[in-house]
């Protein structure tokens, strides 16, 4: 009885070896495929940011432009810090004198930020609502 059933496990063990390579063989396949294909449209991203660049005529800013926007920022906040009330009129002042078009632009640049960063929280939890339980 037990012969009977050692044998029927060697068999079973067998065939199920080659199911097992054949899946590994076919994991390794679709890795290998989804690597080529995304260092080739990589490279195409690549190519293309390199013709809109040189194009436009972008570069990166200069020390002195970085300089003057941090130094802008830094006075900004620090008038904040010692009378927001007179900032947040300020704000509010200039906030009038926007047209209905700066307006709409505005609310689709806020919508924009609110949904990239909706993505990357949906991104980073691996699921729509909620954490998954664990």
């Amino acid at each position: 009885m037990f012969a009977r059933q050692s044998i029927r496990a060697v068999a079973a063990a067998s065939k199920a070896q080659p199911v097992a390579r054949r899946s590994a063989s076919s994991l390794a396949q679709t890795i290998a495929s989804f690597s080529e294909k995304s260092v080739y449209y990589t490279k195409v991203a690549l190519e293309l940011s390199k013709s809109v660049y040189v194009k436009e005529g972008l570069a990166p800013p200069t020390v002195a432009e970085v300089t003057k926007v941090y130094e802008c920022a830094l006075k900004q906040a620090d008038s904040f810090a010692k009378d927001p009330k007179a900032f947040a009129d300020l704000v509010a002042k200039n906030a009038q004198g926007f047209s209905k078009d700066e307006i709409l632009r505005y609310i689709c640049y806020f919508i924009q930020i609110v949904g990239f960063f909706s993505l990357g929280e949906i991104v980073g939890r691996r699921n729509v609502v909620g954490y998954a339980e664990h």
